[in-house]
């Protein structure tokens, strides 16, 4: 609430009040104090301050009650002499206490009693900063200090989006020379405000905030700088990367880049080239080159950055792999996944473009330890490419892109999903990614697999187009899904059944070859086991009893002697052959037939000579006359044992 002192009104019959509302006469007083029922819990954070050139007083406070009906507050003035006029009220050492009246609806609220001494709440009024010169680092500030009453003032500051100020020292108030803020940054954008103050009371609001940007400087830092040889079949091109100066070192609108590159060993063959980007490719020789980069902005150039590069080798910094971006709506979010088993990657360098407009291109950087970016300022109708590539201090590694929109996110779809090979432990899977645009976006794939012993999961990302799965039962039915995840939930792109071998086909070989190793070796051991067995416990002997010889010795009723003895042969020859004369030769012979043979036959021989009596002298055996006939051979029958012997 804030009067004036034209809006005092003098209690005709109460000295010792001057109200802003005649009702508030009504009031008696005690010890300069209006006897009301008081509830200064209502009234929070109350202050009261005077503007002396416009003779305005002012009371700030908190009403705590929950208002929803027309409020009405008023002031009471009081103090323990008279007024002998309310304009004294306000005069410059008066002192009074004052009390808030509120009237909401039908009910009324009196604050506490606050004693005042208008010396003390005296404001000076709000100064106006009138004009501002710049440097690459200083402020020129002059303002209105027409209000001849004022002795010090104070400015502050802050570059834009800073959260806290910064104030300077107190300084004396003057109307001929301006106050110079110094040490600033180059090309920065300030806000700064002024307030003042009489010596007494307090010190003036602040003025309204003045926007005001510094001059351009040359930059002070030089560009950060690393490159990556790329090699082909017959050339050699290097990519030359470079970070883009921080405002604090650009110290002005950076206009493009200087890049120089010289073969060390052929000065004269030095080229130089200026660009826009961020980044350019430049064909070299297998050879050392001496490279240096430089910003440039209105005020001139930074400091060179300089290095040299041996364009016979490349440097192993791995790219990025599984490079995945989903869409949010309004924004692109990417991530990745990188191999640090190398190098140690310090800083990861994200690039995109539309490709209506790939030469506008934006950049930007992130830790190494950081998988994740967000893309902002997209436009929804445009596809953009997206690039990230790993920096290693001077070295980076080659650039890993992604095509995606804010429709669909990124534009690859997942296809032909199938078994790639089945053991009895391991089950491999493939699959394959095409450019398309998918019907949702898809912020990640998982690969899934169950079984009824286990489950297993992993998520699919470009790089990656096959899978195997180790550990598994055998002859155990297992179901593996490809599932999309949006921010509406989960969906199933793919799936199969399959069933784990009880053998596998190496395994069925080795059992196969075994088993017919150990036949084989069981049929050799029977053998030659039964061979040595019969050997050994039932050998073949000889049976005399089917030998006619054999039997004739074996009879019982002969005896061992040298007579001779006669054969009668009347009954195996006929009549008509025994008249003729013979010889009849007996002959020992080796048997030729098997031990398995159960008869051994007598064979004899005959001629067409009379039969003759065979004598058993030698001389006999050596004069005998000589076969004029090829002998035969004649098959005779096992004697009976009742054939006769006639012993001479």
């Amino acid at each position: 609430l804030t009067v004036t002192q034209t809006e005092l009104k003098d209690c005709e019959e109460q000295m010792k009040l001057c109200v802003t509302s005649s009702d508030d006469c009504l009031y008696s007083l005690s010890d300069g104090v209006p006897q009301v029922p008081r509830t200064p819990e209502n009234f929070l954070n109350t202050s009261c301050h005077y503007l002396y050139h416009e003779k305005s007083f002012t009371c700030r406070w908190i009403q705590t009650n929950n208002v929803r009906s027309q409020t009405i507050n008023s002031f009471i003035f009081s103090r323990h002499k008279d007024f002998w006029h309310c304009d004294q009220v306000f005069f410059i050492y008066s002192t009074f206490n004052l009390t808030i009246r509120s009237v909401i609806g039908q009910k009324e609220q009196f604050s506490a009693v606050y004693p005042l001494f208008m010396q003390d709440i005296t404001q000076a009024p709000q100064p106006l900063i009138t004009s501002v010169n710049v440097t690459d680092s200083s402020i020129n500030v002059t303002w209105d200090g027409s209000e001849k009453s004022i002795t010090e003032c104070r400015i502050r500051y802050k570059r834009l989006n800073a959260e806290s100020w910064t104030e300077t020292a107190d300084f004396p108030a003057s109307i001929e020379s301006p106050f110079v803020i110094e040490g600033l940054q180059a090309f920065s954008e300030y806000h700064l405000s002024i307030s003042c103050f009489y010596g007494f009371g307090r010190w003036s609001n602040w003025s309204n905030d003045t926007r005001v940007k510094t001059s351009e400087s040359l930059p002070s830092a030089a560009v950060s700088l690393s490159y990556y040889v790329k090699s082909e079949e017959n050339s050699q091109q290097l990519l030359l990367l470079w970070k883009a100066l921080e405002d604090t070192d650009a110290r002005g609108f950076i206009l493009g880049y200087e890049v120089s590159y010289m073969p060390i060993k052929q000065p004269s063959q030095k080229k130089t080239l200026n660009t826009t980007h961020l980044k350019v490719m430049v064909p070299v020789r297998a050879e050392e080159y001496e490279v240096s980069v430089c910003a440039y902005n209105g005020a001139g150039r930074s400091p060179y950055r300089q290095i040299t590069v041996n364009a016979s080798f490349s440097h192993d910094v791995a790219a990025v792999k599984s490079l995945w971006v989903y869409s949010d709506g309004s924004s692109l979010q990417i991530f990745w996944e990188h191999d640090f088993s190398a190098v140690n990657v310090s800083e990861f360098a994200i690039e995109w473009s539309a490709t209506t407009d790939p030469e506008h291109t934006h950049w930007k950087r992130v830790n190494g330890s950081t998988f994740t970016a967000h893309l902002t300022g997209l436009e929804a109708q445009q596809t953009y490419i997206v690039g990230v590539s790993p920096v290693s201090e001077c070295l980076c590694g080659p650039q890993t892109l992604i095509s995606a929109d804010l429709h669909h996110g990124a534009l690859l779809d997942l296809v032909r999903f199938r078994v790639l090979n089945v053991t009895r432990s391991s089950l491999a899977v493939e699959w394959m990614w095409q450019e398309a645009k998918p019907k949702v976006s898809v912020i990640q794939y998982r690969l899934l697999l169950s079984g009824p012993h286990e489950a297993q999961s992993l998520t699919v990302l470009p790089y990656k187009q096959q899978h195997l799965f180790l550990h598994l039962h055998p002859n155990t039915k297992y179901s593996i899904h490809i599932q999309g995840q949006t921010k509406h939930g989960n969906f199933s792109k793919a799936s199969l059944d399959v069933n784990t071998l009880l053998l596998d086909s190496d395994e069925q070989m080795r059992f196969t070859a075994l088993a017919v190793l150990l036949l084989l070796l069981c049929g050799i051991f029977s053998v030659l086991t039964w061979t040595m067995c019969r050997e050994y416990f039932s050998p073949i002997i000889a049976n005399p009893r089917y030998s006619l010889i054999g039997r004739w010795l074996l009879n019982p009723h002969l005896q061992g002697s040298a007579e001779i003895c006669v054969l009668k042969l009347d009954s195996l020859f006929p009549v008509e052959q025994q008249t003729e004369k013979s010889i009849l030769q007996v002959e020992r012979r080796v048997s030729l037939i098997s031990d398995h043979e159960d008869v051994f036959p007598l064979k004899t021989s005959s001629s067409a000579e009379d039969t003759a009596l065979w004598k058993p002298s030698s001389d006999y055996v050596e004069n005998a006359p000589t076969p004029t006939s090829v002998p035969e051979y004649v098959d005779l029958p096992l004697f009976p044992e009742t054939s006769g012997y006639v012993q001479n």
